[in-house]
């Protein structure tokens, strides 16, 4: 399955949640981090539940600190 994560293909071997794509594009810290599937913010607490299909574009934001 393909998936694209800012614009990169992602190939997946079988149908991921948000959070074990997360882990498989190396997130360990879910802090700081907005998800959002096809324009879709995706809320934390549905991290586990949000099941990822073929074609989907996942836009991963990470919070930093500067001014």
């Amino acid at each position: 399955m393909q998936v694209f994560v800012n614009g990169k293909s992602i190939l997946l071997e079988q149908q991921h949640t948000v959070s074990k794509l997360l882990l498989k594009v190396n997130v360990l810290s879910p802090t700081g981090i907005a998800v959002a599937v096809n324009n879709v913010v995706v809320v934390k607490a549905e991290w586990e539940n949000c099941t990822l299909n073929e074609n989907d574009k996942i836009t991963l934001i990470r919070a930093t600190q500067g001014g």
